[in-house]
């Protein structure tokens, strides 16, 4: 049985490499923010939902899929948390269980796969039962095709048949074994024999038995070699079957993580009053993006509600300039672009009211840093070492976000590297979102039609509104409506 929940015809394999330079991408997104919210310190969505955005996704197919699972998994989410309580609690009793699977002792093998057999039955059940109650209201192939099974799989007479059957196998049961005579009189194909309930006791009540004395170690170790031989195949297959049922619930229970993850998340910013949506994905070689009150996640689960969103749009542009005040909320915007774009291309929802975005072949991004004291070379080298790692990972149709980049050095010359870094980056079909105060780097691109300009909006009595608006450099980042605010009013005390 197959979940499918994640792709149509794969299974969702969480411990592969992320991409390339998701830890520095997850730092600078504020990422740890955002699978805290998912997880709330379940290790298991933990582990799901960090696989997931850690694989941004390129197949358009694959991620409409997603979105309409998770569409489902929005509408239906109490029967959803049920199926992973379900997963959740098989765990929790198979673990608290004696499993001997591995064990030499056959009899131990037999009896754990036996008593495993009947845990994943019970638990079988208990998804059948969520199945038969919530699959009319689920509406896409991913659930239905999953409910479906379950019900398809796991009949009545599935049930009362195995149910019957382990029972029968129980530990303190007798069992009825046979035995060919072979050469030598000794016994040979040894085979365990299902009971006749009905004429069992009635066949065997007089016939000719025998009963191993207490003190007779040595005919009890010959009698339980002989059961041994008998249950050997059956043990085998016992085990096998709790193997397979063990894969299968914990498969169930990775890929219902990502979506019970999901749920969280949503259910936290729908407290904090604030709006989400299934973002409309467009061809790689699209240049189009559109969205309405784009905000910063992470901003929002960090100061509980408050943040500002931005309705931009861009068409047929390769580079996206972002200038303007000081603490205007830039580096927020940039955050919560480069959010709805892993969110988007793993296939979540965003946080906005509306998102229209392109899928990109690699996100890259590219944040000054902090002086840190361990490090061997100048700031300005460290910047050019990562900048070149990225490059080595680009491919066309990728985007990188920069953040104040090259700043380390004076402003022409800063300028002039990052003009030349962001020209041959355009030029070889790369996506740049650059916020900067370097005007003469800004103003190097005024006369290219690729460009977008966007600025952080500031009121004539030097407020900040922490929104987006379309416009031009301006040579100056009111700096003086810092000093004013810090100093000026420090002074004034």
């Amino acid at each position: 049985m197959k979940a499918n929940l994640m792709y149509r015809d794969a299974d969702f394999n969480t411990a592969e490499t992320a991409c390339s330079g998701w830890e520095t991408l997850a730092a600078d997104l504020e990422l740890g923010h955002i699978l805290a919210a998912m997880s709330r310190d379940d290790k298991v969505i933990q582990e799901a939902c960090t696989a997931a955005l850690s694989h941004p996704l390129t197949d358009l197919d694959v991620l409409r899929y997603r979105q309409e699972n998770l569409n489902d998994a929005l509408s239906n989410a109490s029967a959803v948390r049920q199926l992973y309580a379900v997963t959740l609690e098989t765990e929790k009793r198979r673990s608290g269980s004696w499993s001997w699977l591995g064990s030499h002792y056959i009899s131990s093998t037999f009896s754990s796969a036996v008593n495993l057999l009947k845990i994943y039955t019970e638990m079988l059940m208990k998804l059948r039962a969520v199945a038969d109650e919530s699959l009319s209201n689920f509406r896409y192939e991913g659930f239905r095709n999953l409910l479906t099974m379950l019900q398809k799989e796991l009949s009545d007479d599935y049930f009362h048949t195995v149910t019957d059957e382990l029972n029968d196998l129980k530990e303190d049961r007798s069992v009825l074994i046979s035995a060919t005579m072979g050469n030598r009189l000794q016994g040979v194909h040894y085979m365990l024999r299902q009971k006749d309930h009905k004429n069992f006791w009635r066949r065997w009540m007089f016939a000719p038995s025998f009963t191993i004395a207490a003190r007779d170690d040595a005919g009890a170790r010959d009698l339980g070699a002989r059961r041994d031989r008998a249950i050997n195949e059956s043990a085998n297959a016992l085990a096998q079957s709790a193997e397979h049922l063990s894969g299968f619930f914990a498969m169930l229970r990775r890929e219902l993580a990502f979506y019970v993850g999901c749920l969280n998340l949503a259910d936290t910013l729908h407290q904090y009053g604030k709006l989400i949506c299934i973002p409309d994905l467009q061809q790689m070689e699209s240049r189009s993006r559109q969205w309405q009150e784009l905000y910063d996640v992470s901003l929002v689960l960090i100061k509980q509600g408050a943040a500002v969103g931005n309705s931009l749009r861009g068409d047929n542009k390769h580079l996206y300039l972002i200038t303007g005040a000081n603490q205007g909320g830039k580096s927020t915007f940039l955050r919560s672009l480069g959010q709805a774009q892993i969110m988007a291309q793993c296939g979540m929802f965003v946080g906005a009211q509306s998102c229209s975005i392109p899928i990109r072949a690699g996100i890259f991004s590219h944040f000054k840093k902090e002086e840190d004291g361990s490090m061997t070379s100048g700031k300005l080298d460290e910047e050019l070492v990562r900048m070149s790692g990225i490059v080595a990972q680009l491919k066309p149709n990728s985007m990188i976000l920069f953040n104040e980049s090259f700043a380390a050095t004076n402003e022409r010359e800063g300028s002039e590297i990052c003009r030349q870094i962001t020209s041959a980056l355009i030029e070889n079909e790369i996506e740049v979102f650059s916020v900067t105060h370097l005007y003469p780097y800004a103003a190097a691109f005024l006369q290219d039609e690729r460009t977008q300009y966007w600025r952080a909006q500031r009121t004539d009595s030097g407020e900040r509104t922490f929104r987006l608006i379309e416009g031009k450099p301006l040579q100056t980042a009111f700096g003086e409506d810092l000093y004013e605010r810090i100093f000026a009013a420090k002074s004034r005390v």
